[in-house]
Order: C-alpha cells, then structure tokens, then sequence
C-alpha cells in the first residue's frame, strides 16, 4: 500500500506558539510555503497559515492567529484517504503525526502528483493499486464487496492483425463504455493491466453478477474501429470480513478475493461463457 509516510516532507520548519506572527510570515515567503506547523514543547499546538498572518497584525503572537483545530494523519495513511481528507476539509496541507508528535507534512501538489502516477494514462482510469486500497476501505467500514474481473477476449490477435495503435483506441473506448455503466458510489472502476479491468462494488454478489452482464453486453454491442468484434469474459468474487479468526475453511485477504475473480474471469474465457461467478470467501480483518 502506498502510503503518505512515503513521500511526505519529512522534518519541516516549525514555529513556537509564542512567536510573533510577523515572524511566521517572513517564514513563509523565505521557504516559499503557504502554511507552517505550529510546535510546543516537541507537540503539535496548531498551524499558521498564510491566509492567517494576512488579516493580523505581525506583532501578535502566533498563538492568536493559528488554527488549533489541525487535519492530521499518520503516516500509514493511504494517498487515496489523504486525498479525501484534504477535499473534503478544503485544504492544501495535511500534517503527518505519530505519537502526537509532528513527523511530516503532504501537500495538496505532491499527493496529486504521485496519486497521478497510479492513473492510466491511455484510459484516465485508476490502476490496480486503487482497486486494493478502496477493497481494504469498504470492508475496514464495514460493508461487503464484490470484485467483478473482465478481461477482453482474443485481444492479443487484434493487437496483431489491427496493431496497437487501433488496439489503444479500443482501450480507450472500454474504458468509457465500463465508466457509463458503473455508478459513482457504488462502483470503482480501474484499468487492471493490460486488456484487463476490475470493478470492486458494494453491491451484493447477484446484483453484481447483473452489473457484469451489462457490461459484457455493452462492449458486445458496441461499435469499434474498422468494423473490430470486441467482447469479454468476466469474474465475479465476493466477500466480508471475517468476524471469526480461524475457521475451519481459513480465512483470505483483498488480493485472494481479487484473485479469485480473476481465475473466475479465466475459466470464463476457457470456457466460454461470458460470466463465471466464484462465489463468497470470509476476509480477513483488515486495518
């Protein structure tokens, strides 16, 4: 898992409650920074930012102007949560605490800059990594899941005879057509790998299975370049955290569930039949 822990600036430039506010700001257009975390006795007190020195005057103290109320995270916090956090409080900066004390700080560029290494390009869809992350969080709240793996039938040959670059317009196009069926909320969408995409749901296993089924039909039915047949195969896996460790079936994780869809989506194609479904595995507790 990819976490803040990773990239985060690590040791930043503090300052003490005490100081004066015209200090913070002379902080800040030095080191060319928007915000800087306030620290007292080796603990994080608050945070300044360059919106709050702006409405005070330079000789009250820092204590006066700064936010008490402080977005923290820890350092295992995924980029996908630390993106969350900082859309859903409006803010460009998250500090990185660890025993209450101030080990880092994210900001709102850096996270998207590395968020975006975890984007396809081609198709503008998340990658594998997302699909795991946002599997681990449905389950850590509680919810069941399901993964539906679909993989593009033959697409080695159409790669071949077409070349690749025919081949990334109907990449392209998959993605699209599996974005208009996949409902915000419900479904998380990525590009798996290659010619394979995965969907993790909080929809039950049937109405998963239904959703699969559109999504076969949709690519089946759809119009492609020079007159191409595109069609699928997928897999349909669900699963719920284990309240019971240790039983007698054993117990798997994220990427077993994953998997599991995946090996279904394979005896789909080897069979063929465009939908196999594996049916429920218990999950392991995660978090």
């Amino acid at each position: 898992m990819f976490c803040v822990g990773d990239i985060m600036h690590k040791n930043p430039v503090t300052i003490g409650p005490f100081e004066s506010v015209g200090r913070a700001a002379v902080l800040m257009n030095e080191l060319k920074i928007g915000g800087l975390p306030v620290v007292e006795d080796g603990k994080l007190a608050g945070i300044i930012t360059s919106r709050d020195v702006r409405y005070c005057h330079p000789n009250r103290l820092v204590a006066d102007a700064m936010s008490r109320e402080v977005v923290a995270v820890s350092p295992e916090c995924s980029f996908w949560e630390a993106k969350e956090m900082m859309e859903s409080h409006g803010i460009e900066r998250l500090v990185v605490v660890e025993n209450g004390r101030l080990v880092g700080i994210i900001t709102k560029s850096r996270l998207y800059a590395e968020i975006g290494k975890h984007v396809d390009a081609l198709t503008g869809l998340n990658r594998a990594e997302f699909l795991q992350h946002k599997a681990a969080e449905l389950l850590q709240s509680g919810q069941e899941i399901t993964v539906i793996f679909l993989d593009l039938d033959n697409f080695g040959a159409i790669d071949k005879e077409f070349g690749h670059v025919i081949g990334d317009e109907i990449l392209q196009q998959v993605g699209k057509i599996l974005k208009s069926i996949t409902t915000e909320g419900l479904d998380y969408l990525c590009r798996y790998a290659g010619d394979e995409f995965a969907v993790v749901t909080v929809r039950l296993l049937e109405e998963a299975k239904q959703l699969s089924w559109q999504m076969i039909k949709a690519l089946a039915d759809a119009s492609w370049p020079q007159g191409i047949k595109v069609t699928a195969s997928a897999g349909v896996a669900g699963g719920r955290r284990s309240r019971v460790r240790g039983e007698p079936n054993g117990t798997h994780n994220v990427r077993d569930l994953i998997n599991l869809a995946s090996l279904a989506s394979t005896k789909a194609k080897r069979e063929k039949r465009p939908v196999v479904v594996a049916g429920w595995v218990e999950l392991e507790e995660v978090g």
